[in-house]
């Protein structure tokens, strides 16, 4: 059967969201549980265009409270990139939701988090390292990857399956997922292929019950970060997140099996990634397309393909 994602271009960020996961509600409704947890990207404390926006947080709020079983808790967590602890929050607006719904939400840093589980991940020379991931994503029964549409400098796109695991992971072991102990030491084409190893190794640990991706503007060029807007005007939901992430970068103008962590991922049955096998519930994918300007480094990031990939992928 075709794994579904929805899609809504309804012209504001919140009725995105909402129309988006509405589309799929049937498949989305089982895995709503007690406690929710939402993962915003605050790849900023400042830059709005690189960060989840807050009403794409109301978007998923207004679906989860509309559920015949709606969550008692939602515990929204992130692990940012900021001067101090609840900076971003702070300034995106986030400590509103707090009085605005009928559920306790939580804010929560997870720099601050205390209890870490760890996974073996690889070196560009394919030495064994450990990266620590939080217990209170792992532990957590329903979790949400709320991503923006970006483009990235080292896997050509930055979406809901990335975002759930670099921005929980410690802080400190980030740079060990491309490869490397330094970001000077980084190098493409090795960083493309370690990173999309990296990813998928992880992702058998943190993978989002539900993906959502918010392309109402898209962030292109020499993403993740930056200015250079792009008005996508959709949102993008499944609960195969690489389905999501697929249908994303296609309207973004990419080939996602010619990206590592989608072509790893389709083929090793971790998530559907082959347009084929993916039914779109709303607007037909070319009819809401918008060709991404690439990153300047792309040429270099489609060198992904490692020699023996099922010697890093293979479950330990």
């Amino acid at each position: 059967m075709a794994t579904k994602v929805g899609l809504a271009k309804t012209g504001r960020r919140r009725s995105n969201v909402f129309q988006a996961l509405d589309n799929i509600r049937a498949d989305l409704t089982p895995k709503v549980r007690e406690q929710v947890l939402l993962k915003p990207n605050f790849l900023s404390s400042t830059n709005q265009l690189a960060s989840s926006h807050v009403d794409a947080m109301r978007g998923a709020l207004d679906f989860l409270l509309s559920t015949p079983q709606p969550p008692k808790e939602v515990i929204i967590a992130e692990g940012a990139n900021e001067k101090f602890s609840g900076e971003a929050f702070q300034i995106f607006g986030y400590e509103a939701l707090q009085a605005e719904y009928d559920v306790p939400i939580r804010l929560v840093d997870l720099h601050q988090e205390t209890e870490w589980v760890e996974a073996k991940v690889f070196l560009a020379g394919r030495d064994e390292e450990t990266v620590r991931m939080p217990k209170t994503v792992l532990d957590c029964p329903c979790t949400i990857s709320v991503a923006i549409a970006k483009t990235h400098d080292a896997g050509v796109v930055t979406l809901a399956m990335k975002n759930m695991i670099m921005g929980t992971i410690h802080k400190e072991d980030r740079i060990k997922m491309h490869g490397y102990h330094s970001h000077a030491d980084r190098m493409l084409p090795r960083e493309a292929q370690t990173l999309n190893i990296n990813l998928l190794r992880l992702s058998r640990h943190l993978k989002p019950d539900i993906a959502i991706v918010d392309g109402t503007v898209g962030l292109q060029g020499n993403g993740p970060g930056g200015t250079d807007s792009v008005p996508l005007g959709i949102a993008i939901v499944s609960g195969d997140v690489f389905a999501a992430d697929a249908v994303t970068t296609k309207t973004m103008g990419f080939e996602p099996l010619e990206i590592g962590l989608f072509h790893y991922a389709d083929e090793m049955g971790y998530g559907t990634a082959d347009l084929s096998n993916i039914d779109i519930v709303g607007p037909a994918v070319e009819t809401v397309a918008t060709s991404f300007k690439p990153h300047e480094t792309t040429e270099l990031q489609f060198q992904w393909q490692e020699t023996n990939p099922e010697d890093y992928l293979a479950a330990d």
